[in-house]
């Protein structure tokens, strides 16, 4: 088998490896949300705070997330594993902090002190509206991954690995 030829095994391996877990996933939301009395979906078994679908979904969104980029990582560039793996944690924190938010913006209820997004480290008030906490700090985490990810030359990565 050639180079060319097990890169694009490695890469239909990989995204039907994604696609697998994704399928399992998205079956198993539907079969317990329209099928059954009293979805397990809706226990909060995780910190007393996430259901099973908050579970389920995350383990969708990484594999799309991680997945897909790590797919990319091992068919074209195995020596930035690094920059693959800061660019999807960024990428990831800013997908949990727009999915809360815009819960909030579809159903037209502003932020309260009581929110569950607000549970784990509080909200802070400013100009008459609460901020979550986790917000303030997932913004800076984003903008640190990304910076870091993208500061991660193929030099530096050769460094990095050689040390």
């Amino acid at each position: 088998m050639t180079q060319s030829e097990l890169k694009e095994l490695e890469l239909l391996v990989g995204l039907t490896a994604v696609t697998l877990v994704e399928a399992v996933c998205y079956a198993w939301i539907e079969v317990l949300l329209y099928s059954s009395d009293n979805p397990i979906l809706y226990n909060t078994w995780l910190f007393g705070h996430y259901t099973t679908y908050h579970v389920i979904l995350v383990i969708l969104v990484s594999a799309m997330i991680f997945g897909v980029g790590y797919v990319a990582f091992v068919t074209y560039s195995k020596s930035r594993f690094r920059k693959f793996l800061l660019l999807s944690l960024g990428n990831f924190i800013l997908w949990t902090m727009m999915e809360d938010e815009f819960t909030f913006i579809f159903t037209g209820s502003p932020h309260t002190l009581t929110d569950w997004t607000n549970w784990p480290i509080g909200a802070v008030r400013i100009f008459g509206y609460y901020i979550p906490d986790w917000y303030v700090l997932a913004t800076a985490s984003i903008f640190l991954c990304w910076f870091f990810g993208l500061a991660l030359t193929e030099e530096k990565q050769t460094e990095l690995a050689t040390q």
